[in-house]
């Protein structure tokens, strides 16, 4: 039955997408829910919020309050935490319950700006959708609120946009990103929105390149390309030539080089593999593709997913996944060498023979189960391991 999940949890849903973009950025973020949302994206969607602190408050909205349509309590509220903890700017997102009353958060946040003078951004958020619409709102909200023009540009300045531990995991990932780039002669002017300010992101106009890491930050970066003319490359440098060639690309675009010094396909085809399938978020997974690809050897690899997936990112052949049985089908029917996902997708996967399963976790998937996980992908890492998963599930010695 589509749209009927017995094996898989749910998704981390578009609300959680807003605040885990929002967490760092040092505003009052409200979610307009009886308290339950909130839970759930504190305990269950975000890694930092165990150790870090974020102002992130449930409305506690109550049935009466539904019932008579009171916005006057929520107000004063967020009023009095503003007063208190007097933070940079008020977002209110929405979820389920007020959806269902037909909330109009412009109105809240109009009448928000006028009372605390402070920027107030609306999320019409329904906990029906996934993170990844949420983050790509969010996302896009920053760009046009809190970017300004630039007087002057950085030579080799690049943002990167899109980055939450929804997708890429814990900061080991992001920190080897930064490192990656820097050691390539770049200066990371922003990072939207892991360790950045809200003041770093609005200097974001005075780098000369985008860093697009998830199908989230397109919209954003798409914004910045048509109104400060910043233009920007999309992907995540995961193997050995794929990062060579990610960084040449960055280069080339900065101006540091006339053109990209490209390697050749290095890889050595690993007997018995012909064919991969990918599942997950769909940069993220094009990247891994291009590891498999350009590392390995693995000539036919598709990419899936259950989340978003943006037309210009596509190859033929890649599937959106809209059920549990989507998966379960399109594995029968193909019968793949190796198919790699999050652990969860296990128990949906189809492998006959000598096929097999290389976990590679998704926290806006399995969320607690694997987010403090040692693993890491950027680069090197990322051929070492894919390549040791892979081999040691055929027996061969590294």
């Amino acid at each position: 039955m589509k749209g009927l999940y017995k094996i898989l949890p749910p998704f981390a849903p578009d609300y959680s997408g807003v605040c885990s973009v929002l967490f760092e950025l040092g505003g009052i973020v409200v979610i307009h829910d009886a308290g339950g949302c909130t839970g759930n994206f504190t305990a269950y969607d975000e890694p930092r919020w165990y150790g870090n602190s974020s102002a992130i408050f449930s409305s506690e909205l109550r049935e009466i309050d539904a019932v008579v349509g009171d916005d006057e309590k929520l107000l004063q509220r967020i009023e009095d935490a503003v007063r208190t903890l007097g933070r940079r700017f008020v977002a209110i997102v929405g979820s389920p319950a007020p959806m269902v009353i037909g909330t109009d958060y412009r109105a809240l946040a109009h009448i928000l700006s006028q009372r605390t003078g402070l920027p107030v951004l609306m999320f019409d958020t329904n906990g029906m959708n996934y993170y990844d619409d949420g983050a790509s709102l969010a996302f896009l909200e920053l760009a046009r609120r809190f970017v300004k023009p630039a007087s002057v540009t950085f030579e080799a300045g690049i943002n990167i946009i899109g980055a939450t531990p929804l997708d890429l995991g814990n900061d080991r990932q992001i920190k080897g990103l930064i490192s990656l780039l820097a050691d390539a002669g770049c200066r990371v002017v922003s990072c939207w929105a892991m360790g950045s300010t809200l003041d770093d992101i609005a200097q974001s106009a005075q780098a000369r390149l985008n860093i697009v890491v998830s199908r989230s930050g397109l919209e954003a970066a798409r914004y910045l390309e048509r109104e400060h003319g910043t233009p920007y490359v999309v992907g995540v440098p995961i193997g050995h030539v794929p990062s060579h060639r990610f960084i040449g690309d960055v280069r080339l675009s900065l101006g540091l080089v006339n053109q990209p010094r490209m390697l050749p396909n290095t890889g050595e085809p690993v007997a018995g593999i012909r064919d991969a399938l990918v599942i997950g978020e769909q940069v993220m997974s094009n990247a891994v593709r291009d590891c498999l690809r350009l590392d390995m050897g693995i000539a036919n690899v598709t990419a899936a997913s259950f989340f978003g997936m943006d037309q210009a990112l596509l190859e033929e052949g890649d599937m959106y996944l809209d059920c549990e049985d989507a998966l379960t089908a399109l594995t029968s029917e193909h019968q793949y060498d190796i198919v790699v996902g999050d652990p969860l997708y296990r128990d949906l996967v189809t492998l006959a023979g000598e096929s097999r399963f290389v976990a590679f976790p998704h926290i806006a998937l399995s969320s607690r189960l694997h987010w403090d996980s040692e693993f890491e992908y950027i680069g090197e890492a990322g051929l070492v391991l894919l390549r040791g998963e892979i081999l040691s599930d055929v027996g061969v010695m590294m």
